[in-house]
């Protein structure tokens, strides 16, 4: 037994020195590949001299005199910064990620392959010739200069790790990565898929009312006060603008959507997965005041758009100046066009429009030549095209994908993978039917001259739809819902799934961009969105906006905020962007404690009572409230609903906004029927749910944190961890990690910071990829911060430099003026024509 026990310590500590020794390999590797920032280099396709000043935090500032020469110059610097991150997110969005990380990503591949990314990019790039040349020699360049520095510098220590070879990256390259970030915010492609099952699921349960959007309160809408939509709505004889209703179905339809749901669950599965591995892209907050309602008679805009928290950050900051152009911009990774900027005249910012752009087919094909799809009542032909999925460390996959008019069918993914032999469901997204130019748009907005110039930008939007928020120098502010919005039958409701045979559900066509909602300069002196409603009247021919609308309670707590003073300033603005008040708490908790006030409480669950009943509804790391409020909200809910739905169809919906739409009323509930368990014999009502929901969360709360209610601090549980890929082993995660910090904020609240809803973990997954507030009464003063930083190489200075003062709601200022940049340079390189 001693020799064992001498043995297995051998053994421990022999792989703790494997671990240490390749922690400090991997450390050194970092070390000895961080990319040369400053310097000379030389290139052929350069046409002048171009100064690369990075100041102290990282961020690099590009002074040229051809356009060209800065998108080279952007090129070359990004990939010195990012070139990890620029590799991954290629290799997801061509479906690569098993070549690298093996077997467990092959679900991932085979989903967004059957998307059709890579091949729309061919098409689009193979028609580029309809494109602005400038915007084709400026993306030109910039590829150019990516490709440089793959040449010439260092890769970074992850490509020596995981063996990944260098590659030339191209145009295709950069628009299939323009097209996966909206996958992760179709709700269309959850939501209409669920819908269906839960109706399988329950037949005789009122599954609509899990799905109520806005159906059951008077919305927060971006064009009217609550006032007047619920005059509006009254007039109308209805709480909310009635969503279509399909006719009843034939037994035929019956029994091929039944046939589909096999389907369907896979869809679910693999799409839950994404979100989990990569964080769901849900939220983003952006409002304008105008003259009006500032201090100095100038605008500000302020805008958080929230997406999954990963690292390096999801914004790769940079300042082009050339010319007379000028623009400080937030790129994604291998695209050269800032999506969020501002220079000293305009300044604009983005939320997700949220509207639905996303539809499900069920298709029929021929019984006797699987080429005939039916479509419109006429067989048509069927694209099929099969691929290859490269696995490491497992064998290779083949997946087929096949195109009918409506786009991929996507349960082509699973047929190898689960053996399925069911119905076939298509996608209808609009990215993959129309002529995409959002990559114009965002050149066009960089180089707009004056308002209305912007405004024809925005009017290039596809898809996904974007709520676009404006302020400029002489005094405009002004919203765009951009994208393109479908014109459906009457008849069709777009959140289940629609019939691909008879041509009975297509779409009629687009609204108009001029019809599309939109605001300028408006009397109140604001504009607030959210990714709320847009308007509750009809919009032309499209009527009421079908959507996947966030709920609008960070919409009505900005405007509340906001309505506290009547002039703001960006140092009160602030503590607006960190707000945590929870907007529908005070009804939730008044509710809840009145039903618990009256049951048999432990002394635990008295004192746990008391500080609910107390709380101040805010979610800062100290507050034990927060902790009580929304582990019991999670509990309720779960308790509730997985008895119909089951654990795996539950976090599913968590994941989707009606949730809460639905939560926040249902609580008020008494006669729902979800209240019973149909698990037990007994019929459960409102406040049995409610009081054993109180009972598992003190209990868990007991559990991880003591029985002492005052340490159940929100920060002990709701933490955010920047991860690296690597840091998702454990012993790499405390090398390559930054943070765990405990965290503010908490979903629904202005200051959104996310967890995975439905698994009781609160750990942070998702929220502001960065936080703006332009001033246009001193834009050079302009405040920014990221949530890490704006390198992603783990040994730079520039890797973590911004996360603590993120976590705590710091900004930094913003370096825009030569006097400034000058001020504060850390490094700089020149770059110059060859030969000269």
């Amino acid at each position: 037994m001693r020799i064992l026990k001498t043995i297995l310590k051998c053994v421990a500590l022999i792989v703790i020195l494997v671990v240490a020794c390749a922690g400090l390999w991997l450390v050194y590797a970092a070390q000895t590949r961080l990319p040369d920032l400053d310097g000379e280099l030389r290139h052929s396709s350069l046409v002048g001299e171009v100064r690369v000043v990075r100041d102290d935090w990282g961020v690099p500032h590009i002074l040229a005199d051809h356009e060209t020469d800065a998108y080279f110059a952007l090129g070359y610097v990004m990939a010195q910064d990012r070139l990890f991150q620029m590799e991954l997110f290629l290799r997801l969005a061509r479906g690569e990620m098993a070549e690298l990380l093996g077997p467990p990503l092959v679900p991932i591949d085979k989903i967004v392959r059957s998307f059709r990314l890579r091949a729309q990019a061919e098409r689009i790039v193979g028609n580029q010739e309809g494109l602005p040349k400038g915007l084709r020699d400026a993306v030109a360049a910039f590829m150019a200069g990516i490709n440089h520095c793959v040449k010439t510098q260092p890769l970074p220590f992850e490509f020596a790790v995981l063996h990944i070879p260098p590659r030339e990256f191209t145009p295709v390259d950069c628009l299939t990565v323009a097209a996966v970030l909206p996958i992760t915010f179709a709700d269309g492609l959850r939501g209409d898929a669920l819908v269906t099952l839960l109706k399988e699921k329950q037949p005789d349960l009122d599954i609509d009312a899990l799905f109520p959007g806005y159906d059951n309160e008077v919305p927060v809408t971006i064009m009217e006060t609550l006032e007047e939509a619920e005059a509006y709505l009254k007039a109308q004889g209805t709480a909310s603008p009635a969503a279509p209703v399909a006719g009843p179905a034939s037994a035929g339809e019956e029994a091929a959507v039944h046939e589909g749901l096999a389907a369907v669950r896979s869809v679910l599965a693999s799409l839950q997965s994404l979100s989990e591995r990569f964080g769901p892209a849900l939220g983003s907050n952006s409002w304008v005041l105008g003259g009006s309602r500032t201090r100095s008679g100038k605008p500000i805009l302020a805008n958080d758009p929230h997406v999954g928290l990963t690292n390096p950050s999801t914004w790769y900051e940079a300042h082009l100046k050339y010319g007379k152009f000028e623009n400080y911009g937030y790129h994604l990774p291998l695209i050269p066009f800032p999506i969020l900027g501002h220079n000293r005249d305009r300044a604009w910012g983005m939320t997700m429009f949220a509207n639905d752009d996303v539809d499900l087919y069920l298709e029929k094909f021929h019984p006797d030549d699987p080429n005939k799809v039916m479509y419109k009542g006429e067989w048509v032909d069927v694209e099929t095209e099969t691929e290859t999925i490269k696995v490491r460390f497992g064998r290779d996959r083949q997946v087929t994908v096949r195109r009918t008019p409506h786009g991929p069918v996507i349960t082509d993914a699973y047929r190898l993978l689960n053996d399925y032999d069911g119905a076939d469901i298509s996608l209808r997204w609009i990215w993959q039917q129309e002529e995409y130019t959002d990559i114009q748009a965002v050149y066009n907005m960089a180089h707009a001259r004056d308002y209305d110039s912007f405004a024809e930008a925005v009017s290039l939007f596809t898809s996904p739809g974007i709520n676009v928020s404006y302020a400029d120098r002489q005094g405009n502010i002004a919203w765009w819902a951009a994208g393109l919005v479908p014109i459906r039958p009457a008849h069709v409701n777009p959140k289940q799934l629609l019939d691909g045979a008879s041509g009975k559900d297509e779409p009629l066509g687009y609204l108009p961009f001029e019809e599309n909602p939109h605001l300028k300069n408006p009397p109140c002196g604001y504009i607030v969105t959210a990714n709320n409603l847009s308007t509750v009247k009809p919009v032309g021919a499209a009527g009421k906006l079908a959507g996947y609308w966030q709920p609008g309670d960070r919409a009505g707590r900005i405007e509340h905020a906001l309505a506290t003073q009547e002039h703001w300033t960006i140092d009160g603005l602030k503590a607006v962007q960190f707000d945590d008040r929870a907007y529908a708490a005070p009804a939730i908790v008044k509710c809840v404690t009145e039903i618990l006030e009256t049951a048999t409480l432990t002394p635990l669950e008295q004192q746990a009572l008391a500080t609910l009943a107390a709380w101040d509804f805010g979610h800062n790391v100290e507050s034990t409230g927060a902790s009580i409020y929304q582990v019991l909200c999670d509990f309720v809910l779960k308790n509730a609903l997985v008895d119909e739905m089951g654990e795996k169809l539950f976090r599913n919906y968590c994941v989707l906004a009606d949730h809460w739409n639905f939560f926040k009323h249902f609580v008020h509930e008494e006669g729902s029927p979800y209240w019973d368990d149909v698990t037990t014999p007994t019929k459960e009502t409102c406040a049995d749910i409610v009081l054993r929901s109180f009972q598992d969360t003190v209990a868990m709360l007991d559990k991880d944190l003591g029985g002492d209610v005052r340490r159940w601090a929100w920060g002990k549980i709701h933490t955010m961890e920047f991860k690296h890929p690597f840091g998702y082993l454990p012993p790499l995660g405390f090398v390559f990690n930054i943070g765990p910090f405990p965290s503010p904020g908490a979903a629904q609240v202005i200051n959104n910071m996310l967890y995975a809803g439905g698994a009781h973990s609160y750990d942070v997954i998702a929220g502001p990829s960065t936080r703006r507030l332009i001033d246009y009464a001193d834009p050079e003063h302009s405040l920014t911060i990221l949530p890490t930083g704006n390198s992603g190489n783990f040994m730079s200075p520039y890797y973590d430099d911004q996360a603590a003062m993120f976590m705590t709601g710091q900004y930094r200022e913003l370096r825009l003026t030569e006097e400034q940049i000058e001020a504060h340079t850390a490094h700089e390189l020149c770059m110059k024509p060859a030969g000269v």
